[in-house]
C-alpha cells in the first residue's frame, strides 16, 4: 500500500473519531412507584432528564407499552410490583403529557434531590398527568414514557454523526380493590383452512378480574393408536375480564391428516396457566358456506325527472299553439 492511501486512511478515521460522538438521555428516577391510586382520581406526577450532549437536544414523550418482563417477577426492592395481582389492560387514553416537545440543554443544570435520597444534576423536567377512568380495572399497572431525542451539529463546526443511548422512563402503581389474574379453557375447536392448513381454535375464558395476555404455550396432538403427531404453539391475545377469547393455533405442512385426534392444551397467561384434554376433529374437506347471489338492483326513475319532463311537455305544447 503507498504512503498516500496510507495517509489518507489514517484521515479518515481521524475525521471520523472527531466528528462521531455518543450522546445519551437518561432519566431520574428509573422506574417512578406511584403507590396505590384510587380509580377515578387525577395524578401528576415528575420525572428529570439527563445528558452529555453538548448541544441542545428537542425531545418528544410519548407513551409506549412497558415491556412484558414486568410480569414474570415479583419487584418488592426497588419498587412494588405483585405480576399476580397486575393488569395488562391498555392506559394509553389514560396519559396526558402538558409539555412536549422538551428543551434539554446542557447550559440548564439543576441539582435535583429525589426521593429516596439521592441527588442528580438535571438539564430537564417532565410532568405527567395520569387520569384513572372509574371503571379501571383493580391492580397494579406499568407504562412508560419513550424519549425521541433529536440533534444539530456537534460543536467544534461542521455536522456530526452522533449515536444517542436512550433510556425509556417507566412508572408503576396500583389501582385500590381485590385483582385476580385466572382463566380455564372452555373447548378446542378444529377446521381445515386448505389441503395443507388446520386451525385449532382454543377457547379460553377469564375468570379474574384483570386483564391479561394468554398464548398457547403447548398444544399436543395424538391420533388414534396414541402417538404424538404434532406439538403445536400460538402467539399471545389479550383476554379482557369476563371474555372467551378465540386462541388460533396453526398447523401447516404436507402432514396435515384429516381424523379424530386426542389434544392436549396449555394456555399460559404468565402467572399461571389452564390446561384441557379432548377431541379434536380435522375435517378432510373445507366446508364453505354458500352465499346467495345478491338481487339485482330496482331501477327507479325519480318523481323529479318525471316532474321535469312533463313540464317540457306542457312547454312544447304551448310553443306550438302559439
Amino acid at each position: 500500500m503507498k504512503k498516500s492511501e496510507i495517509a489518507l486512511i489514517v484521515g479518515l478515521i481521524i475525521a471520523i473519531s472527531i466528528t462521531t460522538g455518543a450522546i445519551s438521555v437518561g432519566t431520574a428516577p428509573g422506574v417512578y412507584d406511584l403507590g396505590e391510586l384510587e380509580s377515578g382520581s387525577d395524578v401528576a406526577f415528575r420525572f428529570y432528564l439527563m445528558t452529555n450532549a453538548r448541544n441542545d437536544l428537542l425531545v418528544r414523550l410519548s407513551y409506549f407499552p412497558v415491556h412484558k418482563d414486568i410480569y414474570y417477577k415479583n419487584q418488592t426492592r426497588m419498587y412494588k410490583f405483585i405480576p399476580v395481582e397486575a393488569s395488562e389492560e391498555d392506559i394509553s387514553s389514560w396519559i396526558e403529557i402538558p409539555r412536549n416537545p422538551l428543551l434539554l440543554s446542557p447550559t440548564n443544570v439543576r441539582t435535583i434531590s429525589l426521593t429516596n435520597g439521592n441527588t442528580i444534576k438535571a438539564n430537564a423536567e417532565a410532568d405527567i398527568i395520569l387520569h384513572i377512568p372509574d371503571d379501571a380495572e383493580p391492580g397494579y399497572h406499568a407504562g412508560s414514557i419513550s424519549l425521541s431525542p433529536r440533534f444539530g451539529t456537534v460543536t467544534g463546526g461542521g455536522t456530526g454523526v452522533s449515536t444517542i443511548a436512550v433510556t425509556r422512563f417507566i412508572f408503576v402503581f396500583k389501582v385500590a380493590g381485590n385483582a385476580k389474574r385466572d382463566g380455564e379453557i372452555v373447548t378446542m375447536i378444529g377446521e381445515r383452512l386448505d389441503d395443507r392448513k388446520a386451525r385449532i381454535s382454543v377457547l379460553f375464558k377469564n375468570t379474574g378480574t384483570c386483564t391479561m395476555s394468554a398464548y398457547v404455550s403447548e398444544l399436543k396432538l395424538y391420533d388414534k393408536f396414541g402417538n404424538l403427531t404434532k406439538t403445536l404453539k400460538s402467539g399471545p391475545v389479550l383476554v379482557s375480564p369476563g371474555d372467551i377469547a378465540s386462541i388460533p393455533v396453526f398447523w401447516t405442512g404436507s402432514d396435515v391428516t384429516p381424523g379424530s385426534y386426542r389434544a392436549e392444551a396449555k394456555v399460559n397467561y404468565i402467572t399461571g396457566y389452564a390446561t384441557m384434554e379432548g377431541p379434536v376433529e380435522i375435517p378432510a374437506k373445507i366446508t364453505v358456506e354458500k352465499k346467495a347471489p345478491p338481487k339485482p338492483e330496482e331501477f327507479e326513475i325519480p318523481w323529479l325527472y318525471i316532474l321535469l319532463i312533463i313540464i317540457i311537455i306542457i312547454l312544447i305544447i304551448y310553443w306550438l299553439r302559439g
